[in-house]
């Protein structure tokens, strides 16, 4: 975006587009946040970041075309693809099979096939309930397909599994973020953050989400972390001028 179209109207579009910035900054594409299903699945792409539901895909994300179940390809993976066939046909000989039932979710999902994924990941926890990896991914599922609220439930059961998990804790926060509910997912944030301190993408999440809240205390620290951690996110210039604005 131009900055200097005009004089006169430099500083409105300089705040624009500091404003977008800062707006579309939570869970940039290589966060490990979005790993789906973590260790068996890490060939897969993971939910989405809150600014990224609607918007600019990562690198390798299956597109996501618009809210529902199921994206608008949904019903041609199975026809278009080997791979889902194959897996379809494997977990629909052996509906008791846990791991088929996982790995055709798994594969539909990578489809953005995400009503098929859903199918198959509610036969795999009616298998196994309580595997994380299997919650996890039905909450990245659900995700994509932009259901927050499911989303949020399929991460709890998964954190309480396996509570040490600072991805899905950010995925959870993200959930409340793409509600508007800005405290419960800074709180989910800071949950990531004391379980490792580290987590640069949880402290970039409390960025932004204390900025559309107007906490400039928890933006101001979230910020300085950002600067020791990642120095060279492209977001910071912009948290740090969308800072010194604030009261």
């Amino acid at each position: 975006m131009s900055k200097n179209l005009l004089l006169l109207v430099a500083g409105v579009v300089i705040g624009f587009a500091v404003g977008f910035l800062i707006t579309n900054s939570v869970t940039k594409p290589a966060a490990p946040a979005a790993a789906a299903a973590r260790a068996p699945s890490e060939g897969s792409a993971g939910p989405l970041g809150p600014e990224q539901v609607g918007g600019e895909l990562p690198p390798g994300h299956p597109e996501v075309n618009g809210g529902g179940a199921a994206s608008a390809g949904a019903g041609s993976a199975a026809s278009t693809s080997a791979e889902a066939q194959a897996a379809m046909d494997k977990a629909d000989r052996a509906p008791k099979d846990f791991q088929a039932q996982l790995e055709a979710g798994r594969v539909f999902y990578g489809l953005r096939d995400y009503a098929k994924a859903v199918l198959y990941l509610e036969r795999a926890l009616a298998i196994k309930g309580n595997d994380f990896d299997a919650l996890v991914l039905m909450g990245n599922a659900k995700y994509d397909a932009q259901d927050f609220a499911a989303a949020e439930g399929f991460y709890a059961r998964a954190l309480a599994v396996k509570p040490g998990s600072p991805d899905v804790q950010t995925d959870l926060g993200n959930t409340y973020f793409n509600r508007g509910d800005y405290d419960r997912a800074i709180a989910a944030y800071r949950k990531s953050v004391a379980q490792d301190p580290n987590h640069v993408n949880s402290w970039r999440n409390i960025a932004a989400a204390a900025f559309q809240k107007g906490d400039k205390a928890s933006a101001a620290e979230a910020v300085e972390q950002l600067s020791r951690l990642s120095p060279q996110s492209e977001e910071l210039p912009a948290y740090r001028q969308k800072l010194s604005q604030m009261p």
